[in-house]
């Protein structure tokens, strides 16, 4: 039940009555009123920590199982690979049988991508950490990117603070999440629109604030609550993971920052990613030991 102030505020409550009797008559009741915001608010955030914990237990294990996985393809991949290496060599002189041989090297070059992604979730931890401008690392991810076909018809856009402080962290993980970002926006705007990087320093809170913004169609609503998911993607079948942003929350998460991802009403869509100046790094919840997996063949 719940009582509503003179202010129009319903407050949830719990009654407890008892009637008051003078020489065995009923004379009256007394009742006290007991304020459960407190009470359901200590509730609730139980509830989010049990279901946080529960999530890194379900991280865990899907991290040593990927990695068991992983290293038990790996190296049938690769003789795949070399085989098919092999026979594209002795098959020169004839062009018609070469296509479908470099059609086995290329599926086989993927899979070997998604083996090495499977093994870089499950072994996430911060490795070599170092002093370096953010600035640097945005026009380093950005010139890496910026010739490839498929941002030849997007405009770049950045408004980078100007005297930032040095970021402390791993260069290399950190250059892994934001190049994720860019190429993402690129694949949503189908390679042409307006890629836009805001970063600033919030000197209050000494937060390095970084904003990833694009012009395509936006996340579906029913998908916004998912794309941090393990193996979850929007693409077609065959062209993605479902593992870069899991990746990069993680990274993120490691440096003692966040991600998070927003949909405008005018369209397209905002990652917002915040980054202590000082970050107290995160032990990873995950084990490098690898989980192998057998099947019972009787």
């Amino acid at each position: 039940m719940s009582i509503k102030t003179i202010r129009g505020e319903e407050i949830p409550v719990t009654l407890s009555a008892s009637i008051i009797t003078v020489d065995g008559k009923e004379i009256g009741s007394v009742g006290v009123f007991t304020d459960m915001r407190e009470i359901l608010q200590m509730r609730k955030d139980l509830e989010e920590a049990h279901l946080q914990l529960v999530q890194s237990e379900k991280i865990a294990s899907v991290g040593r199982m990927a990695a068991g996985v992983a290293h038990e393809i790996n190296n049938p991949l690769s003789g795949v690979l070399i085989y098919a290496e092999l026979l594209k060599e002795n098959l020169k002189g004839k062009p018609e049988c070469l296509k479908d041989v470099q059609e086995i090297i290329d599926q086989t070059l993927r899979c070997k991508k998604i083996v090495a992604e499977m093994l870089e979730f499950s072994r996430q931890s911060v490795g070599k950490t170092s002093s370096f401008s953010l600035v640097f690392l945005i026009e380093k991810c950005l010139g890496l990117l910026i010739h490839q076909a498929i941002f030849q018809d997007i405009e770049v856009i950045t408004e980078i603070e100007p005297n930032m402080p040095q970021m402390v962290g791993d260069m290399g993980q950190l250059q892994q999440v934001f190049t994720n970002l860019f190429i993402n926006a690129a694949h949503a705007m189908e390679s042409k629109g307006k890629l836009k990087i805001k970063a600033e320093f919030d000197k209050t809170n000494s937060l390095f604030v970084i904003h990833v913004s694009d012009t395509g169609p936006g996340i579906p609503a029913e998908f916004r609550d998912k794309i941090f998911d393990i193996f979850f993607t929007t693409k077609p079948v065959g062209t993605g993971t479902g593992l870069g942003l899991s990746i990069s929350q993680n990274i993120v998460k490691l440096h003692g920052g966040t991600i998070s991802a927003d949909c405008p009403p005018d369209g397209g869509t905002v990652f917002t990613i915040t980054l202590p100046l000082e970050p107290e790094y995160a032990e990873a919840p995950r084990s490098d030991e690898p989980v192998f997996i057998g099947l019972d063949e009787s």
